[in-house]
């Protein structure tokens, strides 16, 4: 049962991450490595103030914040919010994370693409 209502915390946060984004515009900013808000599908905690987040089947970002990632309470919805709908890397400037009780809004000071994992044996 616990198990059922943690997948269904994790939908939640989902659906508030990819519903609640500004509306992109039809194209990215040209140049730029970029996403859509919308495309977003998960994310994880990389460390008090990286969090990793997971967009298509193959990238990941990490955004960067000075505040500590971890006293979100990640259980609850999470919101995402970009002024222009693109998230791109470099700074962070209009790009925050709001959740948590009492909600708070995380400024993100640096987005970057995450590594590549390294390929597996042969």
């Amino acid at each position: 049962m616990l198990r059922w209502s943690l997948f269904g915390s994790l939908f939640a946060v989902l659906l508030t991450l990819g519903a609640c984004a500004t509306p992109a515009s039809e194209t990215p900013p040209s140049g730029r490595d970029c996403f859509a808000s919308r495309s977003i599908l998960g994310y994880s905690i990389i460390d008090e103030h990286s969090v990793k987040v997971h967009v298509g089947a193959s990238r990941d970002y990490i955004f960067s914040t000075t505040w500590n990632a971890r006293d979100l309470n990640w259980s609850e919805a999470i919101v995402l919010r970009s002024t222009t709908g693109w998230i791109c890397t470099g700074n962070g400037l209009g790009v925050e994370v709001t959740g948590g009780r009492p909600r708070r809004t995380y400024p993100i000071t640096n987005i970057e693409r995450a590594p590549e994992p390294a390929p597996q044996g042969s």
